[in-house]
Parts: structure tokens; C-alpha cells; sequence
């Protein structure tokens, strides 16, 4: 799968939007099947385990099921766009409309490191380590994951730095 498909990117000359939790999307339907064959298995086990055990498994059980229900309804279809025009970058979710979260001309795109893997993130100039936005899927050491970050970064980061460059000059001028 290319980069276009795996971020579901649409661009034009003056516009770029991004869905960078997309490629978690599999995994969270994966997560869930998984999920509710534990609650199938809970069943079938339940006069093995304790009472208060299989409550608490339970519960456990539920949070996972709509936490991935979030993932897969909610999540992955927040985006990102990058528009010259009126240099801003939006952030757009399915339960609020369209915001405003920095200018153009002020983002800076860095890696943001969490227990052994990386992502590349979004921040205003000054305060990028305050408020930031992840714009990527993890990476790892491995092979696959390695390719995967040099296909980002040559298209995905190439476009926001074009753009970047583009409200740079337009300012300038």
C-alpha cells in the first residue's frame, strides 16, 4: 500500500489533509475481534473464575471494546489540513467541526519519542513541546517500519515543507 492510500491524502497546489491515524485502523478491528472473543471465552469460562474476577474481567473487557470502537469510528477519521490560502492548518474531527489549531507559517514538524518507538508530530514555533499533534503512525527499528518512514518523509513531509516554504515566500512578498 503507498503512502497516498495507507494516510488517505488529498492535495491539491494550495491545500494538504492528512489522516494520520489510518494506518492503526486494521489493528483496532483486529484489537476488537480479539476483544470479543475474550467475552465469548468469559462465557464459556465463567464457572471456572471467581465471581468479583469475572466482573473485573469484564468491566476490563467493555472499556476495551468502546475504547476501540473510538479508535475505529472516531479516530481514524481525524485529519489534518494544511491550506495556503488562508495559512492555517485545521484539524477536523467527527464529533466538532473544523478548528483552527496554528498558522502555517509557524509549524514546525518534529519526532516525539514514547517507550522505544517514534512519531512525527506538529507544534507552533515556540511551543511545539506544549501542545503538539501527531501526524504519523509510529515507527520502530525494524525493516518494514523503516521503509514506511522513508516514504513519509519523502512525500508526505516533502508536501508539508513545500507548503511551508510556499506561505514563507508569499509572506515575504
Amino acid at each position: 500500500m503507498n503512502v497516498i492510500e495507507r494516510y488517505n491524502i488529498e492535495y491539491t497546489l494550495n491545500t494538504f489533509k492528512l489522516y494520520p491515524n489510518k494506518p492503526s485502523l486494521q489493528l483496532s478491528w483486529w484489537f476488537l475481534a480479539g476483544i470479543i472473543a475474550g467475552l465469548f471465552a468469559l462465557l464459556f469460562l465463567q464457572n471456572y473464575l471467581d465471581e468479583v474476577l469475572r466482573w473485573a474481567i469484564c468491566i476490563l473487557l467493555i472499556y476495551f471494546v468502546l475504547h476501540s470502537l473510538y479508535d475505529i469510528k472516531i479516530g481514524s477519521k481525524i485529519h489534518y489540513i494544511f491550506d495556503v490560502s488562508t495559512n492555517s492548518i485545521y484539524k477536523k474531527n467527527p464529533l466538532f467541526s473544523k478548528k483552527k489549531i496554528m498558522q502555517l507559517n509557524e509549524a514546525v514538524v518534529f519526532t516525539q519519542s514514547e517507550m522505544g518507538s517514534w512519531y512525527y508530530a506538529l507544534g507552533a514555533n515556540k511551543s511545539q513541546f506544549i501542545t503538539n499533534y501527531r501526524i504519523s503512525e509510529t515507527f520502530s527499528s525494524g525493516r518494514k517500519s523503516s521503509e514506511r518512514q522513508e516514504s513519509y518523509e519523502n512525500f508526505v513531509l516533502h508536501k508539508i515543507d513545500t507548503l511551508i516554504e510556499k506561505i514563507h515566500l508569499e509572506l515575504k512578498n
